[in-house]
């Protein structure tokens, strides 16, 4: 599990860190600025990663701005989220 806080504005959260969304609210009550990208599995045909239930996440009041889609070079995908 891991958490990479990189100095300026994008954040990284694995698919493996447990309340995801209580992290996520924190990251814009610390920074409003913050894009977070959160590891999905959306897309993968073996689940290496936890599901994201992206539903979890209008309580932050954030919106999806991006993702990456799992093909045959991709082995995951990933969410991009910033504050509405």
């Amino acid at each position: 599990m891991s958490i990479i806080l990189v100095f300026g504005c994008l954040l990284h959260i694995d698919s493996l860190v447990p309340n995801k969304e209580e992290i996520l609210e924190r990251i814009f009550q610390t920074n409003p600025d913050a894009t977070v990208a959160i590891r999905s599995v959306e897309g993968i045909h073996q689940l290496l990663y936890e599901p994201i239930d992206a539903t979890k996440f209008r309580k932050v009041v954030c919106e999806e701005v991006g993702r990456t889609i799992a093909d045959s070079f991709i082995i995951n995908s990933t969410i991009y989220y910033t504050l509405k």
